[in-house]
């Protein structure tokens, strides 16, 4: 598109608008995630795996349920929970009792997590630094507001 015609388009002033800037949030921290998990020789879990290690956590969850929460279908999960397992970060288990099936994190699962929560941990304390307490807890808060996390 060139610059003429976009400049053309109402509204185009204001632009980045808030999901432009909460995506290339979102894209800073999952950069810095597979970064620090590289470092942490975690390097072989990708952006496409990222979903299944984020908050809240899916261990103990059926496979179903995890489809719906992620927005894929039970063959494409069915196909990220395979790799996992073949990397032993995951492992699907029948549950006594009922007989469903329910994912479970391995240690080496868990371990991913914990390195995640870390690096969040970390880039939470470098945007406050950057914003200062105040505004950084008014951002935290005001999204705690919006996505429903009082």
């Amino acid at each position: 598109m060139s610059r003429a015609r976009l400049e053309q388009i109402p509204g185009i002033e204001k632009i980045p608008y808030i999901g432009a800037l909460l995506r290339l949030a979102h894209e800073e921290a999952r950069a810095r995630i597979l970064r620090d998990l590289a470092e942490r020789g975690l390097g072989d879990i990708k952006q496409e795996y990222s979903r299944l290690f984020q908050y809240p956590p899916i261990d103990g969850m059926r496979p179903a349920d995890l489809a719906k929460r992620i927005g894929v279908s039970k063959q494409a999960l069915n196909h990220l929970l395979g790799q996992l397992e073949k990397l032993r970060y995951l492992q699907r288990r029948r549950e006594q009792g009922n007989g469903h099936i329910a994912i479970y994190f391995t240690k080496r699962g868990w371990l991913v997590l914990e390195s995640i929560i870390a690096t969040m941990r970390q880039l939470e304390a470098d945007w406050q630094r950057q914003l200062g307490k105040q505004r950084f807890s008014d951002l935290k808060e005001a999204l705690r507001e919006l996505t429903g996390f009082l």
